[in-house]
């Protein structure tokens, strides 16, 4: 059996389409389908239970997260929802996914020896997209838009404890590591921690030049990619253990020493990471 979790930030025009596309692509086997509303400001919530109730979509739990971090939210599924599945299957809302993906990776998994940490899903589409399917295949990395945690990886991760701080940016990029060193952050990866199936996952639409979101979308996945390799080398200097709740001092240590940590950007790249520094620092202050 499996759970699917997606997250959604102000998600209502989209909503439908997504999750239709979940729902048309599980079988039997799925329990529940919880939609993690991290920090909406816009009807996400209403679109959602009206859309449960209007298509009998009886699996699904909306779950309205107060705080807007994707972090967050994770942590909240592992560690305060604490459902129990054989396979935790993660998801964006922002993508579509290939017929019956979920049930046949599940299977992936399940007929797994020895048994993965994460069965990664496919990406299908993209300006980029034999880099990205080398980084599966090649080097064990998975992505955000689909992946399905093991029974076993979650109770290790609920074990350790093994939390993501609050504000980390790149977040992909921490969860691979994890999964590959089972938790351990170690220099090479394990072996058979992350495996796929060729040709099952994801695909999303290419950015428009033209569509003023799609613009805001690719300026906010540089700064946040660009960010996550600086707070990157702050959190590779700590044991794992000792990783903060929440980004919130390492981001100040970074805005005192701006220019240096971010001379190797462009100066178009250093103001869209900036600005993206600056609204975290803001937004965590008035949290404290």
């Amino acid at each position: 059996m499996y759970n699917i979790i997606m997250f959604a930030y102000n998600e209502s025009d989209n909503l439908k389409h997504s999750l239709t596309n979940v729902f048309n692509n599980i079988d039997n086997r799925v329990q529940h389908v919880y939609l993690l509303a991290n920090g909406c400001t816009d009807n996400t919530v209403m679109v959602a239970n009206a859309i449960k109730e209007k298509l009998k979509f009886e699996q699904l739990k909306v779950i309205e997260i107060k705080l807007g971090d994707k972090c967050n939210a994770w942590n909240h599924y592992v560690h305060e929802i604490k459902a129990e599945a054989e396979c935790h299957f993660f998801i964006d809302a922002d993508v579509i996914f290939s017929e019956k993906c979920f049930p046949i990776l599940y299977d992936e998994m399940m007929n797994a020896d020895p048994k993965p940490n994460i069965v990664a899903g496919y990406p299908l589409s993209g300006r980029n997209l034999d880099f990205y399917q080398m980084l599966v295949e090649e080097r064990a990395c998975f992505y955000g838009n689909l992946y399905g945690a093991s029974e076993h990886y979650i109770k290790m991760v609920r074990d350790k404890p093994f939390h993501l701080p609050i504000g980390l940016n790149w977040i992909d990029s921490f969860l691979t590591k994890a999964a590959n060193t089972d938790i351990q952050f170690l220099k090479d990866n394990l072996p058979n921690r992350v495996i796929y199936k060729q040709g099952v996952g994801f695909k999303f639409e290419s950015l428009s030049p033209f569509k003023t979101d799609d613009i805001k979308l690719y300026k906010n996945r540089i700064a946040r990619y660009e960010l996550g390799k600086i707070q990157e080398h702050y959190l590779d200097a700590l044991d794992v253990v000792d990783w903060p709740k929440t980004m919130f001092n390492i981001n100040q240590q970074i805005m005192s020493n701006f220019e240096d940590k971010t001379a190797h950007l462009s100066f178009i790249k250093k103001w869209l990471v900036k600005k993206r520094l600056i609204q975290l620092i803001k937004k965590e202050t008035k949290t404290q």
